[in-house]
């Protein structure tokens, strides 16, 4: 329950994580993989439907987008919620 807590905390404007420069990083690599597993769903053939390969495609954008907007706001002084 304090992590919860802890992780909520980080989402109020003026409130930044102990370390921005690691969790930054972080964030430019795990958009960087979530790209790469975008592109790599959408562009090699399997056997599924296209109907199918785009819910994967879609859930992996959503998935990105998500975390991205979390750890944005997570480790900014100047924008919270």
């Amino acid at each position: 329950m304090d992590k919860f807590i802890l992780l909520c905390r980080a989402l109020r404007a003026g409130e930044s994580l102990a370390d921005p420069a690691t969790w930054k990083n972080r964030q430019l690599r795990l958009t960087a993989i979530l790209t790469i597993l975008y592109f790599l769903v959408k562009f090699i053939p399997v056997d599924l439907s296209p109907d199918d390969l785009n819910a994967i495609a879609d859930s992996i954008a959503l998935l990105g987008g998500l975390v991205n907007s979390y750890l944005t706001v997570a480790t900014s002084e100047k924008v919270g919620l």
